[in-house]
């Protein structure tokens, strides 16, 4: 006699959940902008944490999108058909990625900016090195891609010169290795590799020209593009960026 096991959602799950079924029923219109963290906390009765885990999870499969300092919003192009468990259960699980290019970004423009004050030829000419290894690499190898593209980040972090940086570095990298490897990521659009190349190339052009304030903004750019791109190379969103193009 077999039985299904019976799984008790998370609060995150719940959260996405009631979300998902305000937009089928028109509640919740596209175009139209969800209340802060912290009220969705207050009206649901979770942690705000909860609150980011299910918004984050919702961007990822493409219903919501989130506007610097404007707020959270319906997407106006909502994905066809409800997502499936194993679709949300990978959203969820990729939704925590975005804490760590958080993290990344606080932690890479400043190194930009102090790699522009202390940098020597041989620490630009190291991310120079990587750069090119990301540029040699075939498209369809995003493995080889990704492994290049560490190795400039990491450059970056030792053409500071600060020891605890470099170590806050390699603790991150392994998180996106970690990521990666869970979420089993094998896509990668020609886009995304233009552009990431241009941004990284502009970072190392504004750290030899000692200026700190345009290298951090071209690593601005470089990781939200990174951001966006991991929307579409999780399990599940593929199929949705494909059919969107």
């Amino acid at each position: 006699m077999g039985f299904e096991t019976i799984r008790k959602s998370t609060a995150p799950e719940m959260v996405v959940e009631q979300i998902l079924e305000k937009i089928e029923k028109g509640e919740l219109e596209p175009g139209g902008q969800l209340p802060s963290q912290r009220e969705l906390a207050q009206l649901f009765g979770v942690g705000r944490s909860s609150v980011r885990e299910a918004t984050n999870a919702l961007v990822v499969m493409g219903y919501l999108e989130v506007t610097q300092g404007r707020g959270t919003f319906i997407r106006k192009d909502l994905p066809g058909g409800g997502p499936s468990t194993d679709r949300l259960q990978n959203a969820l699980a990729a939704g925590n990625i975005f804490d760590l290019m958080e993290a990344r970004e606080l932690l890479e423009c400043k190194s930009c900016r102090l790699a522009a004050e202390r940098a020597e030829e041989s620490r630009i000419q190291a991310m120079e090195a990587a750069l090119q290894k990301a540029v040699a690499t075939a498209e369809d190898d995003y493995p080889a891609f990704l492994d290049a593209d560490l190795q400039f980040h990491y450059a970056l972090a030792e053409a500071t010169h600060n020891a605890v940086i470099c170590e806050m570095m390699k603790l991150l990298i392994e998180k996106v290795l970690d990521h990666h490897a869970r979420l089993r990521t094998r896509y990668l659009s020609s886009n995304f590799r233009s552009f990431s190349i241009d941004t990284a190339a502009r970072v190392i052009e504004s750290v030899r020209a000692g200026d700190g304030g345009e290298a951090a903004e071209w690593m601005r750019r470089h990781l939200n593009a990174i951001n966006e791109e991991l929307k579409t190379i999780i399990p599940g969103g593929r199929d949705r960026a494909q059919s969107a193009g």
